[in-house]
């Protein structure tokens, strides 16, 4: 209990530190923390693209899915390049070294915007095949 009081004695003068240094750490790690989103989003969106081609993939070898319609796959090659567009914009944000942060945040705000468009678009398209496969179980079509 004795080493606890000391550590809080010890943490107190951290307090002590001027206002602007501990403006430029804060401010270090939210570029630190942006820039770990943007690595994320970089390295799912790029994932994302082989889902959407491979379901691009599937639906052309697949003869029933082909007979139901096409626009399935038509939005998903669509999504593909969506995701593309939300990699291309995360990977230039954490490249970019600029003294301006405000285009960084910017694309930051742009990929992660293209990121849930692209996420969105997904869930439509899959709810959608879900949708389709169930009508044909049912009808027999």
């Amino acid at each position: 209990m004795g080493k606890m009081l000391n550590l809080t004695k010890d943490t107190s003068k951290i307090s002590d530190c001027n206002s602007e240094e501990d403006s430029n750490l804060e401010s270090f790690y939210h570029r630190m923390f942006e820039r770990d989103i943007y690595i994320h989003i970089s390295e799912i969106s790029v994932a994302m693209v082989g889902v959407c081609l491979t379901g691009v993939s599937i639906m052309q070898v697949d003869d029933d899915v082909q007979k139901a319609g096409t626009y399935i796959d038509d939005i998903l090659a669509i999504d593909s390049f969506i995701f593309l567009t939300a990699a291309i914009i995360a990977y230039w944000a954490i490249r970019v070294t600029t003294n301006s942060n405000r285009s960084v945040r910017r694309a930051g705000n742009i990929a992660n915007v293209t990121f849930l468009i692209g996420m969105i678009l997904m869930v439509v398209v899959c709810a959608s095949m879900v949708l389709k496969s169930d009508f044909a179980s049912v009808t027999g079509k």
